[in-house]
């Protein structure tokens, strides 16, 4: 009978997981017939030639279908950025905005197009990939349909490209100052460029007027991008990690009651995750969120990664806690994270202490010693060896688990 059960609970996975597929394929149908659609009436509305229209109907298609082939690659692979992959609305919704724009922005001079916060946009909330295709086919839309140079093309793909680059750094410290002033200082020596080398005029402060107007509406349209993107998945992350790294979580509340000894693991291991990840700047709400749920398997009867993976999933944990479990509890992947080495070396640390003074209570441990040959087995094991962890880090780890002497005495 459990077995039956557990067959119809993977059918009943495999039906919602199919269902969720064929709604993704509809939208991106629509969003091909759509681009289509729309670029050719927009052609008609300028009063293109009939062989323009369906050139330009053609191009655009040939244009999503490869940033249709990028998203299915990016899913397919596991490399959209955040959680864009489980949340395809945000990306759907700024696209059909930048496809309203594409077949608007004709209207203006060609220097007035604020195509830098579209690139962005589209990256933000899909991939750089992604961001870089759909960007570059909805510009080609703009440039055909007004029927401008090739030289308006490469300014914008330039600042545009420049723009997903630096905003590829953004993190959950959101730090967006530089990239935005990087972005928008590229995008108007571009536009400036464009309007004095290619004016039949004398150089005039007049030039740059359109370009310093396009740039004060690339900065109101990033900042209500920026705004909408922290508030979708920035902060929303933060939310989460505030509710999982809580000791009294329900899920660590069902870990004590059902052993506690892994319980109070975990929170050491967390602890030390915590501190040392503030001292060298790692990711600490992330890595305290794997010390503390490194163990949780045990609820299901074994920490496998099969039952730790099922209790993330079912708990809607953060995708980069996930991977790293994975990393530390999966035998068959290799450690490739900076997050994943210091997990292992807190873990083994709080591990070999603990199973000291389970032999012998009032036993006087030598904490260096102790810690430099878990070190020293660790690295010449080369389970480390492709981690993106420097010999500086390393060094800084052990120190700082040697300081905490004092705190050892708590595992006794």
């Amino acid at each position: 009978m459990e077995r039956e059960s557990e067959n119809q609970d993977l059918k009943d996975i495999n039906i919602v997981s199919g269902k969720t597929r064929w709604t993704t394929l509809g939208q991106e149908v629509i969003l091909f017939l759509l681009t289509i659609t729309l670029s050719a009436l927009a052609a008609c509305y300028y009063q293109k030639p009939k062989t323009e229209v369906a050139g330009i109907a053609i191009l655009a298609g040939i244009g999503f279908g490869s940033t249709w082939f990028a998203m299915e690659k990016s899913r397919e692979d596991g490399i959209y950025l955040y959680d864009n992959e489980k949340h395809a609305g945000r990306f759907i919704i700024i696209y059909l905005f930048s496809l309203g724009g594409s077949i608007l922005f004709p209207m203006l001079p060609a220097s007035g197009w604020p195509y830098l916060s579209v690139f962005v946009g589209l990256m933000l909330f899909s991939n750089q990939m992604v961001g870089v295709l759909s960007g570059s086919t909805l510009l080609m839309i703009s440039v055909l349909i007004q029927g401008g140079s090739s030289t308006s093309f490469f300014v914008y793909f330039i600042s545009g490209f420049v723009g997903i680059v630096v905003f590829s750094y953004v993190n959950e410290n959101f730090k967006i100052w530089l990239p935005l002033f990087i972005s928008l200082l590229i995008q108007f020596i571009c536009l400036s460029i464009q309007e004095v080398l290619y004016a039949n005029e004398i150089l005039s402060l007049k030039m740059f007027a359109i370009p310093a107007v396009n740039l004060l509406v690339c900065v109101i349209l990033l900042l209500i991008l920026l705004k909408f993107f922290s508030f979708a998945i920035i902060f929303r992350e933060r939310d989460i990690y505030v509710d999982i790294n809580d000791p009294e979580c329900p899920l660590l509340v069902e870990l004590k009651n059902c052993s506690k000894e892994e319980y109070y693991h975990a929170i050491h291991t967390a602890y030390l995750c915590d501190r040392i990840a503030k001292k060298i700047n790692y990711d600490d709400a992330l890595v305290k969120a794997c010390g503390y749920y490194h163990r949780i398997g045990m609820i299901k009867g074994e920490n496998t990664w099969e039952n730790v993976e099922e209790i993330l999933q079912e708990n809607k944990f953060p995708a980069e806690v996930q991977r790293i479990l994975k990393e530390y509890l999966d035998h068959e992947e290799q450690i490739l994270s900076k997050e994943t080495v210091l997990l292992l070396f807190c873990d083994t640390v709080i591990s070999s202490i603990r199973y000291l003074f389970s032999k012998e209570p009032k036993i006087e441990l030598d904490y260096q010693k102790i810690i430099n040959a878990i070190f020293k087995k660790k690295l010449e094991s080369g389970m480390i060896d492709y981690s993106g962890a420097s010999f500086g880090e390393l060094q800084e780890m052990k120190k700082i688990l040697v300081e905490e002497k004092l705190y050892y005495d708590f595992l006794r």
